[in-house]
């Protein structure tokens, strides 16, 4: 256990809570910016198995801000360098990766053989469909959202917390990206570690409240707003799962 020895040293994990974590598997949607370091921290913290999913190919304007890749990278296909980069930080860890994209088809196959499942998209549909699959199948995830200088991040227990449908019944239609706005390579890396770390709290039993963190990384900011389960949330409330359907 020396390789996890500063992290046993916390009253919050010890022995016990090491060896709990290393006993979790999670699924990782996305593995750029954002999920590439949720990634890459929950392999080096002990995670016991980690599913990897993305669909789509390094890039020169990836560089700046997604730790896994390197410009050596470009063109490659990122589940395939995210995998090489990843199973060689933690012998410990099993590394999963999923060669096909995330979709209302087949998420719920990779849902239930997780613990948890982490944010790492781009795009609001992916996550209602996440939200759906994890409410309908009591699994907890964790919403992670960057934009420009700033960031949110909110976690989701069904039948605890709130989930993204009680913050917003519907995706939003007008959907900006950071193709559009830009990003401070700075932001990912600061929701990673907040997502991570209420990750590690789910995954050890410890309780989480139902909130928002809001980070503004320009004013240096982070806010935590109370979200309440509402009563006719479509998803965890009404048990429709519309996202899985269509």
């Amino acid at each position: 256990m020396e390789k996890y020895s500063r992290q046993i040293l916390l009253d919050k994990f010890g022995n016990e809570g090491q060896k709990k974590l290393m006993e979790k598997k999670a699924l990782v949607i996305g593995v750029g910016g954002t999920g590439g370091l949720v990634s890459q921290l929950l392999v080096r913290g002990g995670i016991g198995e980690l599913f990897i999913s993305d669909f789509d190919s390094v890039s020169l304007s990836n560089i700046h801000r997604q730790l896994l890749f390197s410009e050596k990278d470009i063109g490659r296909e990122k589940i395939e360098a995210a995998y090489e980069y990843l199973k060689n930080l933690n012998s410990d860890v099993k590394i999963i990766p999923i060669n096909e994209r995330i979709d209302n088809k087949n998420i719920e196959d990779y849902v239930k053989k997780v613990d948890i499942v982490m944010d790492g998209t781009d795009n609001f549909l992916t996550r209602y469909i996440i939200n759906d699959a994890c409410v309908k199948h009591g699994k907890p995830w964790v919403y992670s959202g960057v934009l420009a200088t700033y960031g949110m991040v909110m976690p989701i227990i069904p039948g605890k917390t709130a989930c993204l449908r009680c913050l917003m019944k519907n995706p939003p239609k007008n959907e900006f990206s950071t193709s559009v706005l830009g990003i401070m390579n700075s932001i990912p890396s600061a929701i990673a570690s907040i997502a991570v770390s209420l990750a590690y709290k789910i995954l050890l039993g410890y309780e989480v409240e139902s909130s928002i963190y809001y980070f503004d990384g320009w004013n240096i900011n982070l806010e935590k707003l109370k979200i309440e389960k509402q009563n006719d949330c479509p998803a965890c409330s009404l048990k429709k799962f519309e996202f899985l359907e269509k």
